[in-house]
């Protein structure tokens, strides 16, 4: 993407962009299906510092939907605990 935007080829560094955005919500969110929540997470954190770095506001806004989902899981999971002991 760097490389892309250097050269002056700002179209492709976008379209890269896309494409990571892309790559990291559909594995998040299959992550998060196959209730995979440790992995789901770390790959979040990933997620979050290549928001940063590129400047990439909508992966930053699926990784906060996806923190979400997580924590109702976990939350759900602890009250049935609960109510099961």
């Amino acid at each position: 993407m760097q490389h892309a935007e250097r050269q002056g080829n700002r179209e492709k560094a976008l379209g890269l962009k896309e494409k990571l955005v892309e790559c990291l919500v559909y594995r998040m969110r299959s992550l998060i299906a196959e209730r995979r929540l440790d992995e789901a997470e770390a790959l979040i954190k990933q997620g979050r510092d290549l928001a940063k770095r590129y400047g990439i506001e909508e992966l930053s806004f699926h990784l906060d939907l996806g923190e979400r989902e997580i924590r109702a899981i976990r939350e759900r999971r602890a009250k049935a605990a609960a109510q099961s002991s």
